[in-house]
C-alpha cells in the first residue's frame, strides 16, 4: 500500500517477474486487514518444489514431437523390439572372427545386430541435422554403441569400409558422455540387504551348446601278414593257379558240381538244360495246360499191286 494526500491509500502495482505487463497485490486483502503495510513489496515469493524428471527435458515443438512420436512407433515394431531386446540383454561378442563363425551373414543374430546398428545409425542422423532433440533421444533409446564396437571395428577392416555406421559412432560416444554426467545426479539404488542372495549381473548366454559328436566303437586290428610294414595297404593274398576268378564282394558264390566222367563244360550245358527245363514245366503249370505228348504220325502203307483180271 502506498499513501497518496489526495487518494489516500492505494494498492501498488507490482511488475511481474517475467517481465509481461503488471499485476495488482492488494496485500492489506491478502493479510486479512488493511493499513500501513510498508515493505512488503520486497518479500519473496515461496519455493518452488523440486522439478520432476520431465520438468528438467526441454519441451519439444510440434514437429520434433511428432518425429519423435513415429520414432517410437518404429522402435516398437516386433521386428525391431526384438533385436534391441537381443543386443541389449544377450550379445557378448568381444570378437569379430567368432562373432562370423557362430552367427554367419543371413542368420537371425546378424540380421539383429544389423537391424540396430541401421536404426541407430538413421538416428544419429537426424540428431546431428536437428531433426530431433539430443537429450530426448538419450532419455528414450537405447545406443548400445560400446557392446558391438568390436563387431562393428571388425566389419569395417573385412568390408575395407571405415565409414560404416560413422553416425552410430558419434553418437555413441556422445551418449556415454551425457550418461556420466546423467549418473551423478540420479540417486543411487540401496545395498542388497546381507540375507538376500546375489544376483548374477549378466545375462545367461542362451546359445544353444555345440552338439555332442557320438562316440565311435574302437577299429578292430586287422592281422598284420609276416613282413609287412604296418599301416601300409596289404596286397590280396596270392590264388594257387586254376583256383578260378576271385569272387567279388557281395555276391554269392555259385558252385558246379560237375558229374563223374564229364568235364566241367559238359556239365555246365546239362545244368542250362536242366534249368531251361525246369522254366518250361513252372509255365505250363502257371497256364493250367499241359502241353500233350506229341505222337508219332502213322506211317503211309504202300498200296498192294493185284493182278489184273
Amino acid at each position: 500500500m502506498a499513501f497518496s494526500p489526495r487518494r489516500g491509500w492505494e494498492p501498488v502495482r507490482v511488475p511481474h517477474p517475467a517481465g509481461r505487463g503488471g499485476k495488482v497485490h492488494n496485500f492489506g486483502e491478502f493479510f486479512g486487514f488493511e493499513g500501513p503495510c510498508r515493505g512488503l513489496q520486497a518479500k519473496r515469493a515461496p519455493k518452488r518444489p523440486p522439478a520432476r524428471r520431465g520438468d528438467q527435458v526441454k519441451k519439444l515443438a510440434p514437429p520434433q514431437t511428432e518425429t519423435m512420436l513415429r520414432l517410437m512407433t518404429l522402435s516398437d515394431s516386433t521386428q525391431n523390439l526384438e533385436a534391441m531386446q537381443y543386443v541389449v540383454f544377450q550379445f557378448d561378442f568381444k570378437e569379430y572372427e567368432q562373432f562370423i563363425i557362430e552367427c554367419p551373414p543371413g542368420s537371425i543374430r546378424f540380421n539383429n545386430l544389423l537391424r540396430v546398428a541401421v536404426f541407430c545409425d538413421n538416428l544419429g542422423f537426424l540428431v546431428e541435422n536437428d531433426a530431433v532433440d539430443r537429450e530426448a533421444v538419450y532419455e528414450l533409446f537405447p545406443i548400445p554403441w560400446v557392446k558391438v564396437e568390436p563387431v562393428i571395428q571388425g566389419m569395417r577392416r573385412e568390408l575395407d569400409w571405415p565409414d560404416a555406421f560413422d553416425y552410430f559412432e558419434r553418437l555413441g560416444r556422445d551418449y556415454v558422455k551425457w550418461w556420466e554426467g546423467k549418473r551423478k545426479r540420479v540417486k543411487p539404488l540401496p545395498p542388497l540387504p546381507e540375507s538376500a542372495a546375489p544376483r548374477a549381473l549378466t545375462v545367461a548366454r542362451t546359445r544353444p551348446p555345440a552338439p555332442v559328436r557320438p562316440t565311435t566303437p574302437p577299429r578292430t586290428a586287422s592281422p598284420v601278414a609276416a613282413g609287412a610294414r604296418p599301416g601300409m595297404p596289404q596286397r590280396p593274398p596270392v590264388r594257387p593257379a586254376g583256383a578260378g576268378p576271385q569272387p567279388s564282394p557281395g555276391k554269392p558264390v555259385l558252385r558246379v558240381l560237375a558229374r563223374p566222367g564229364l568235364k566241367l563244360g559238359k556239365s555246365v550245358k546239362v545244368v542250362k538244360k536242366e534249368r531251361a527245363a525246369a522254366k518250361g514245366r513252372a509255365r505250363a503249370k502257371a497256364k493250367g495246360k499241359a502241353r500233350p505228348k506229341s505222337r508219332p504220325k502213322p506211317k503211309s502203307r504202300p498200296k498192294s499191286k493185284g493182278k489184273r483180271r
